[in-house]
């Protein structure tokens, strides 16, 4: 049995999505799979059994079957986290290799998804990556998000950290005018270092688009119509606070996005349904027109409302955007589409001594 630690050198960096990739090509190869999380950090019940969010997404995408208390070691909750502030002896090493145990008993791979940065989480409660990935004896995988070349120094302390178990590296999020520069430059000076660099993927506009239903749920907004489009996803945002004349020209430029404008703006709500829009922010808490209801449902394209004023809401959106988590499938196909064009996967199951 192999198991692979999915490890990275910040907060999210791409680690559950890369888990359901590697996955998804592992089962459709004809290998037995699991996925574990042995530190769970946003809690959820699936029948009636507490466990973690990410931990059960995967689950249900990969379709594994695993019980829920399988899917978790432990949860750091501020219980435990008091704990440790306050001395007192915290003991999930038990919990983490019982549950690890039972589920790797009948897989020919673990997929274990780490939790927050390589570098730092999980000291405080005694679990830091590195006594993680001993106690699984797992191999591990580092994937890091690049925005310049300062992300590389955060890359190889991570990749320090992991030592002898790391197997690859995995570029994430390279800018497209940087691509070149990374798989020119940046990769051969980590290969000099003795790094295997599994491959660089681009930044994507699907992978950071948003949900429709994730804006609702972030503004705690009213969706006023078309429920039934809020899995559309948002790629780009649009706030509305001009003449109709600049506002057609403007939204015309940017395809698939949300409009924010104020519940009394008729005039450019009805420009924006002119153009490609996914949905439309309301600001204010004011009630849009009739009219503007009634072409909003002919269009297809959800009115939310918000409370806030449009700086709030703006200021909501722009904390939420680079922190989001992948539950989409057109996002887990795009992945998929990525990872088999940019990434040497084949190299990466030399190394796991899985190649077929």
């Amino acid at each position: 049995m192999v198991t692979l630690y999915v490890g990275s050198s910040e907060s999210f960096a791409g680690k559950t999505l890369l888990c359901i990739v590697l996955g998804l090509r592992f089962k459709t190869a004809g290998l037995r799979v699991a996925y574990f999380k042995p530190l769970g950090l946003m809690p959820t019940r699936v029948e009636g059994v507490t466990t973690d969010e990410d931990a059960a997404f995967v689950n249900e995408v990969l379709a594994l079957g695993q019980s829920p208390d399988s899917l978790s070691g432990a949860l750091v909750s501020p219980d435990i986290m008091a704990q440790a502030f306050r001395a007192q002896k915290i003991d999930v090493e038990a919990a983490i290799m019982k549950a690890f145990k039972s589920l790797s008993q009948h897989a020919d791979i673990v997929l274990v998804g780490g939790l927050g940065s390589v570098l730092y989480t999980g000291m405080a409660v005694g679990l830091p990556t590195g006594r993680v990935t001993d106690m699984l004896d797992a191999q591990a995988l580092l994937i890091g998000k690049y925005r310049d070349e300062r992300s590389v120094d955060a890359m190889l302390a991570a990749h320090d950290v992991l030592g002898d178990r790391a197997v690859g590296l995995i570029i994430n999020e390279v800018p497209e005018n940087q691509l070149a520069y990374v798989r020119e430059t940046v990769i051969p000076f980590f290969q000099r270092r003795g790094i295997e660099a599994i491959g660089a993927l681009p930044r994507d506009q699907i992978l950071n688009s948003l949900s429709v239903r994730e804006l609702a749920d972030t503004l705690n907004a009213e969706v006023l119509c078309c429920q039934e489009d809020v899995d559309e996803l948002v790629e780009h945002f649009s706030v509305g606070a001009m003449s109709v004349e600049s506002a057609l020209r403007y939204f015309r430029r940017s395809p698939n996005k949300a409009v924010i404008t104020g519940g009394d703006r008729s005039d450019l709500q009805l420009a924006a349904l002119e153009t490609s829009t996914r949905c439309i922010v309301l600001t204010g808490d004011l009630r849009p027109d009739p009219r503007i209801l009634s072409r909003a449902q002919e269009k297809r394209v959800p009115l939310l409302l918000t409370r806030d004023d449009t700086l709030t809401t703006v200021e909501r959106i722009e904390r939420v955007l680079g922190r989001l988590r992948v539950r989409e499938q057109k996002k887990i196909r795009r992945a998929m589409e990525l990872a088999n064009e940019h990434l040497d996967l084949l190299r990466l199951e030399e190394k796991l001594g899985l190649a077929r």
